[in-house]
């Protein structure tokens, strides 16, 4: 039984909207992992380039699937201005202070290096798997990167992070 050609079009779009998602979780995941794996380095300024880099990475990707022009600049003025918006906020307080502890622990000899590691890969983990939803839900919406908003995107993002510890925990673990 062949169906209407309405339908047929409509079916393929639905299966084309579903393997973008599953390319942009792929994504993700694997952008994921190798943010966690930032949270290793006991560097201070290193590994600050490190993660900065594995999200304009991983927004790269997320983009060029989406088919969404992106430049380095414009990922990092994004990621600044989230970043910026976040920290107004008390779950911003809260993702500052982590980072902030994690940094100032790594200027403590042998101690304050051992506590990073033991924070840094998670935190790390969480706030790139929490960016990555958060693009593509707005790339799948018809987003683009100059309307981007941080303050609407706020609350995806909180619910986001608490799920990206809950991934870097099983990932941590296999």
């Amino acid at each position: 039984m062949k169906l209407g050609g309405n339908m047929d079009s409509e079916r393929l779009e639905l299966l084309r909207r579903k393997k973008l998602h599953r390319r942009s979780d792929a994504i993700i995941r694997k952008n994921t992992l190798w943010a966690a794996g930032t949270g290793l380095i006991p560097i201070p300024v290193l590994d600050s380039a490190a993660i900065v880099a594995v999200q304009l990475k991983m927004l790269a990707e997320l983009s060029s699937i989406h088919e969404v022009p992106f430049t380095e600049n414009s990922g990092k003025s994004v990621i600044a201005s989230f970043v910026a918006s976040l920290t107004s906020s008390v779950l911003g307080k809260s993702l500052l202070a982590t980072g902030l502890f994690s940094n100032v622990a790594k200027a403590l000899p042998v101690v304050g290096s051992a506590l990073s590691i033991l924070t840094m890969p998670g935190f790390n983990a969480a706030f790139t798997y929490a960016l990555g939803k958060v693009f593509q839900q707005h790339y799948e919406a018809g987003g683009t990167m100059s309307n981007f908003d941080p303050k609407a995107a706020e609350p995806y993002f909180k619910e986001k992070f608490k799920e990206g510890f809950k991934f870097g925990n099983k990932a941590q673990a296999v």
